[in-house]
Order: structure tokens, then sequence, then C-alpha cells
């Protein structure tokens, strides 16, 4: 093989994307403190044992990653969301029509039978300025140091990290994963256990989800999830904000529709 052509194919197995999302931390702080944060975004959501997380962008809509989506919509017997200590059963899931595994449409839509009354909801980031802003990933999975060789046991707190939207594609953010000392002090790292767990931009004094963590990326090929130099692969939101604006006017619509129906028959 040309040698340039084989240094191409060495990177591209390095950094292929590998499935992932929850919080791995420094070593040098104390967990109490990513658990804290984490308080601050009540409408991150658990998907329980369908795995995985999202967020609750509205009464009935919870976004997430395709995924877990798929997990939750062919789940046996039917699966429900727990959302402030109550349990809501999933009419309808909606993944994006160009998602493929380790595509760049990593992104779904959750639609709960019922409305989730007075909990906390995120609204969605629609501009294209997310390069160098800070992201709180927020993750219920699997936990341990960044660069340890396996993370420990989900067990099932949330921790909220702090990273920053180093590389943006057409339909990606990219976080990478830093020394100590040019990372925040709450850095942290996506590890199995948590696909679809929310990236929140803070805009003016107000919480937007500007990203679904998608996967990691081995850019340094250490075998590592999470390790200082890999990437955290997000789907990026602003980009899908038409495609969630169609999915959930068009079910508004219907409804609508259906009960003036209802009532013109009775």
């Amino acid at each position: 093989m040309n040698p340039a052509l084989a240094r191409a194919a060495a990177l591209l197995a390095a950094v292929a994307a590998i499935p992932a999302a929850a919080i791995l931390t420094r070593a040098d702080r104390d967990d109490g403190e990513y658990r804290e944060l984490a308080t601050r975004y009540p409408a991150t959501v658990s998907l329980g044992a369908a795995g995985g997380a999202g967020v609750l962008i509205g009464p009935r809509w919870v976004l997430t990653a395709a995924q877990p989506a798929a997990a939750l919509r062919d789940r046996k017997p039917a699966a429900t969301v727990v959302i402030a200590g109550q349990a809501h059963g999933v009419q309808a899931v909606f993944i994006h029509p160009d998602w493929k595994p380790g595509g760049d449409a990593d992104i779904a839509l959750v639609l709960l039978r019922e409305a989730a009354v007075d909990a906390a909801t995120s609204p969605i980031y629609r501009s294209g300025d997310e390069a160098g802003e800070a992201v709180r990933l927020v993750g219920f999975g699997e936990t341990g140091a960044i660069g340890a060789k396996a993370p420990g046991p989900a067990d099932g707190k949330a921790r909220a990290a702090i990273n920053t939207v180093d590389r943006v594609g057409p339909r990606t953010l990219g976080l990478r994963i830093k020394p100590k000392e040019e990372a925040s002090d709450l850095q942290g790292a996506a590890a199995p256990g948590d696909a679809g767990a929310p990236g929140y931009l803070e805009v003016g004094g107000r919480i937007f989800v500007g990203g679904i963590v998608s996967a990691a990326e081995d850019a340094n090929g250490d075998g590592i999830r999470g390790n200082v130099g890999d990437w955290d692969r997000l789907t990026r939101v602003s980009a899908f904000a038409a495609w969630i604006d169609e999915v959930t006017g068009r079910l508004a619509a219907e409804e609508a529709a259906a009960a003036v129906g209802d009532t013109e028959r009775r």
C-alpha cells in the first residue's frame, strides 16, 4: 500500500467512533463537585432500563440519541421514562431519517403519552456560534477517572462536567479531552452507559441544549475511552432545529385536528 494511504488508514482507525456517553471525572477533583453541578440542569432525563439519557425540551418531548431511542421503541413490555418521580409511557419515537450507526445524524425525539407536569425543560440552541463555548455534559452512566482502563459501574447518580467546543462540523460538535493544565477544573469525558446525554450551553443567563452525546473517538489510539487526547462527539442540535420543529409541530397539528374531529362528532 502507498505509505500515505497507509498512514491515512491508520488515522481513520485511530479515530473510529466508539459508542459512548456518561461522565468520567478528573482524579484530582471531588466527585461531589460533579454531582452538585448536575443539579443545576434538571431537564436531564435518565432513560432507565432502556439505557442512555436525554433532555426534556417540552412537556411531552425528550431529545436524545438514536440508539437509546430505538431501545425505548423496541422494548417489551412497553418502556416508561421516570421524570420528577413520575413514570411516563412512551407514545412514539422519531429517529432522524438520515441516521445510521456511526453517522452524523445521531438524534431522535421521544413523545410521552402525557405531559411531564411542572418538570423543568430546556430550549434547543438555534445559533451557529458554538465554537469555543463551554459545554456542560450531564450523564447517569458509568463513571471513574479520566484515562482509567475501565470505568466503574453506573450508580444512577447524575454528574455534570465542563468542557469546551473545540471542533464544529456541519452536524457535529467535538470536545477534546485535555491535559489538566489546559482543562477546566471540572473537565469530564464520555464513557459507556449514557448515550444521548445532553450538552448544555449557557448564553445570556439562559440554559440551552446545544449537543447530544453520540460517540467517543479514541484519537490517541490507546484503546482507552475518554483519555487525554481523545474526543467526545456530540450531535449538533442547531443543525437539526428545523427537523425538531417539523416533528413536534406536525404532531401538535395532528392532535389538534383529532380533537376538533372528536368535538364535531359529539
